[in-house]
């Protein structure tokens, strides 16, 4: 299974044409194995340029599956996470990246996304990273 971060949903939603957004077009023609959790569905639908798309972008990602935010746990990861990071030089681009990559760790998902930060967070957590994701 794939968790596709936000970057990946952003590249996919501005058409890019990157590695992400191939991926995850390829992904939603095949009914692929693509998943979400809630912070990112929080960060894409904040970012949408409009109300209508919006609703297109929640209806698109709720036809996957659902890496549900355990707030106990998963809170809690992401402290380790950010710190951890911390330790070994790297700096999160926010404490919500540690929260998506908290949830992959968890779940052992492959996480697809096309941030620098996420890249680093992922190597510094050892959580795998889909092909296409951007390497930094």
């Amino acid at each position: 299974m794939i968790l596709a971060d936000t970057s990946a949903w952003v590249e996919y939603d501005r058409a890019t044409g990157s590695m992400a957004d191939q991926r995850i077009t390829e992904l939603i023609a095949t009914d692929g194995p693509l998943m979400f959790t809630e912070p990112v569905l929080m960060e894409v639908l904040a970012g949408a340029r409009s109300d209508a798309r919006g609703q297109d972008l929640r209806r698109m990602l709720l036809r996957f599956g659902l890496a549900h935010f355990d707030a106990v746990t998963d809170f809690d990861a992401a402290t380790r996470i950010y710190r951890r990071c911390r330790q070994a030089g790297v700096t999160p681009g926010g404490v919500v990246d540690c929260m998506i990559a908290a949830v992959a760790y968890r779940r052992a998902l492959a996480l697809l996304a096309w941030d620098a930060d996420m890249y680093r967070v992922a190597q510094v957590v050892g959580i795998e990273l889909d092909g296409a994701s951007l390497h930094a």
